[in-house]
C-alpha cells in the first residue's frame, strides 16, 4: 500500500549515485538512495505518499534534478545517459487511491436516502417524540455535551437585560458539531484509512486529523459558559461553581491518564494528552468565567450594545492575553541549548540543505525543551509521521505544556461564541457576529502564516498549537458553527441524525473507541492491507460507535464526570 516501482535504466559508462528526498521534507538534505554500476539496472520500490525530489550525481556532478508525484501500485522507468536522462515512462498505469473515497461516498449517500425514506414510511410523530428527547442538562455542562438554552426571538432592546425563563431546550446545532467531532475523531484513529490525508500532518500544514481536537476545545468554551450561566441563574453560589469545575478537572485528568496506562511503568508512563489537555484547560477557562462572568439578569445595556458581550468580559479577554502573550513570548525569546531562539520547526533534517544539521536536536523549540525539561523525555512519544519525514529522533508532545498556554485562547474563542448565543437571541445577530470573528481571526491567522505553509513568521502548526494554528481553527469553528445553526436550528433542514446523539455522549465514545481500537467487531488484522479494505473497516467501526450512541440516547444513558 502506498508504494510503486520505480526502474532506472543507465546507459552511462560510469558508476552513479541517485540522491533523493520527499517534498514535504522543507529545506532537507537529499539523502543517497541507491547506486548504480556502469551501463547497469536497478529496481526500487518508492513511497507514493509525497512527491519526491531526486537527481543523479556522479564524481561530483549533478544532473536530471527532477520531482515527481509516484502514484499507488504503478511501475514507471526512467532511463539515464551521462548527457542527460528521458522523461520518466509509466510502464504500468497506477490505481486510484481515491476510488474508495468515492465508493464510500456513495455508500454513504444511499444510507442517508433510506435512512429518510424509513423515517418517512414510519410514524413520523414517534420520531420526532424520541428526537425531542432532552439529556441531563447539569450533567452534560461543558465540552461532554451540550448545555440547555432556551430560544427567545427577541433581541435586547431594554436597558436591562431580562434572564430567560422559557422551558429548556437543546442547541442541536451545536450537539451536532460535538458529534461531527467526535466522529471524525474516531475514524482517523482509527487509521482513516490509511490515507495521508486523514493523517496529521508531519509538521506545518492542516490534515483532517489535525481540525477535530481544536474544534472540540472550541466548543467546550461554548458550552461552559452558557452551562455556568445557567448555574447562576439558579442561584448557585461561585465557590461551589469553582468545586464543580475543579472536581470535573481533576476527574478528566484521571481518565486521560489511565487511557494511556497499558504500560504501567510510572517512569515512561505519558503525562500528557488529550483529555489531559482538556481537563487543564477546562480548569483555567473554568476559573476564569466562574470568578468574573456577570450574571445575565445584572447585564445592562451600555453605549455600545453592538458589542457589549465582548465589553462584558473585557477583564477575561485581558487575562486571556497575557496567557496568549506568555505563550508567545516564551517560544519566540526563550533561550534553548544549541538552538537559535524561536526555533518552531521539527529537527531532524529540518533546513540540513542549506545550514546543516544544526536544528537536528531542536524539535519544538522552546516547546519540546519545556517538556522534556519538566517531563521527562521518556513521558513523551516520538511520532512516526515526524520521523519518517524528517528523521527526527528526539521525543515530542504535541500535547506539552506551553501548547496548553495558546490553546486557553482556542477555548476562549469558544466561550466568546457562546457568550454571543447568552446576550442576542436571534439568528441574524448570532449568525452575523460568528461570521465577523470567523473573518477577523481566519484574515489573522493569514497574516502570521503569510499564507503559506512554510514562509510565514507563524507557521499553522498543530504539534507546537502555534498563534496561527489557534486563530485558523477558531475561524473554522465560527463558521461551522454558523452554517450548522442554520441549517439545523434555524431552517430545520437537517435533524443533526446521526451526529448529534453523537455529541450528546462524546466522552463515552472517545474513552470507548480508545479501549477496542483493537477488538472485533470494531477492527480486525487486514487480509490485503489496501485503502479499501481499511476504509471499509474504519467506517464500520465508526459506524458502529454511531449506532451505539443512537442506542444509548434512546435508552438515555450518558457517560459524565
Amino acid at each position: 500500500m502506498d508504494e510503486a516501482w520505480f526502474h532506472v535504466m543507465s546507459q552511462s559508462t560510469k558508476d552513479i549515485c541517485l540522491f533523493r528526498q520527499s517534498e514535504e521534507c522543507y529545506m532537507c538534505e537529499f539523502l543517497e538512495w541507491a547506486r548504480i554500476e556502469a551501463k547497469g539496472n536497478v529496481s526500487l520500490v518508492v513511497k507514493t505518499v509525497y512527491p519526491v525530489k531526486m537527481y543523479f550525481e556522479s564524481n561530483g556532478q549533478r544532473w536530471c534534478h527532477t520531482t515527481y508525484s509516484f502514484k499507488e501500485y504503478g511501475q514507471y522507468r526512467l532511463n539515464i545517459s551521462d548527457s542527460g536522462c528521458d522523461s520518466i515512462e509509466v510502464l504500468e498505469s497506477p490505481f486510484s487511491a481515491l476510488y474508495p473515497i468515492l465508493g464510500a461516498f456513495f455508500v454513504l449517500f444511499l444510507f442517508v436516502l433510506l435512512w429518510n425514506l424509513v423515517k418517512f414510511a414510519v410514524n413520523y410523530k414517534g420520531m420526532a417524540n424520541t428526537q425531542e428527547r432532552v439529556a441531563p442538562s447539569l450533567d452534560l455542562q461543558s465540552d461532554l455535551g451540550s448545555p440547555s438554552l432556551a430560544d427567545d426571538s427577541k433581541v435586547m432592546k431594554s436597558e436591562r437585560m431580562p434572564a430567560v425563563q422559557h422551558q429548556k431546550t437543546r442547541i442541536v446545532s451545536l450537539d451536532t458539531f460535538r458529534g461531527i467531532s467526535i466522529a471524525v475523531m474516531i475514524f482517523v484513529n482509527y487509521g482513516g484509512g490509511g490515507y495521508e490525508l486523514f493523517k496529521h500532518c508531519a509538521w506545518n500544514g492542516l490534515n483532517v486529523a489535525d481540525l477535530v481536537y481544536p474544534w472540540f476545545m472550541w466548543i467546550m468554551g461554548v458550552s461552559l459558559v452558557i452551562s455556568l450561566q445557567s448555574q447562576l441563574k439558579s442561584s448557585l453560589q461561585r465557590k461551589h461553581l469553582f468545586l464543580n469545575v475543579l472536581l470535573r478537572s481533576m476527574k478528566l485528568l484521571a481518565v486521560g491518564v489511565s487511557l494511556y496506562s497499558n504500560n504501567t511503568d510510572l517512569f515512561s508512563l505519558r503525562v500528557m494528552g488529550v483529555l489531559q489537555r482538556i481537563g487543564i484547560l477546562y480548569l483555567i477557562v473554568g476559573t476564569i468565567e466562574t470568578m468574573l462572568i456577570q450574571p445575565q439578569g445584572s447585564v445592562r445595556i451600555g453605549k455600545w450594545p453592538v458589542v457589549q458581550d465582548v465589553l462584558d468580559s473585557w477583564l477575561q479577554w485581558l487575562i486571556v492575553i497575557i496567557l496568549t502573550t506568555v505563550h508567545t513570548t516564551l517560544t519566540f525569546l526563550m533561550p534553548v541549548p544549541n538552538c537559535p531562539k524561536g526555533y518552531l520547526g521539527p529537527g531532524g533534517l529540518h533546513y540540513s540543505l542549506t545550514q546543516g544539521y544544526k536544528y537536528a536536536n531542536c524539535t519544538g523549540g522552546a516547546a519540546g525543551y519545556i517538556d522534556r525539561l519538566i517531563l521527562g523525555e521518556k513521558h513523551m512519544i516520538i511520532y512516526r509521521e515526524l520521523h519518517d519525514v524528517y528523521h527526527t529522533s528526539q521525543p515530542y508532545d504535541d500535547c506539552g505544556l506551553l501548547g496548553t498556554l495558546s490553546s486557553v485562547l482556542t477555548v476562549y474563542l469558544g466561550v466568546q461564541a457562546g457568550r454571543v448565543m447568552l446576550y442576542y437571541h436571534s439568528t441574524f445577530p448570532r449568525v452575523a457576529r460568528w461570521t465577523i470573528w470567523a473573518t477577523v481571526t481566519g484574515f489573522a491567522a493569514g497574516i502570521l502564516c503569510k499564507f503559506s505553509k512554510e514562509e510565514g513568521w507563524i507557521p499553522i502548526n498543530k504539534k507546537v498549537w502555534s498563534l496561527s494554528f489557534v486563530l485558523a481553527m477558531a475561524s473554522m469553528s465560527f463558521f461551522m458553527q454558523s452554517v450548522l445553526y442554520l441549517v439545523i436550528d434555524d431552517r430545520h433542514w437537517w435533524s443533526g441524525t446521526p451526529f448529534h446523539y453523537a455529541g450528546m455522549n462524546p466522552l463515552l465514545l472517545y474513552v470507548g473507541h480508545q479501549m477496542t481500537k483493537s477488538m472485533l467487531p470494531w477492527n480486525w488484522k487486514p487480509f490485503l492491507y489496501s485503502h479499501t479494505e481499511l476504509l471499509t473497516m474504519n467506517l464500520w467501526g465508526t459506524a458502529l460507535w454511531l449506532i451505539t450512541a443512537y442506542i444509548l440516547f434512546c435508552k438515555n444513558i450518558f457517560l459524565t464526570v
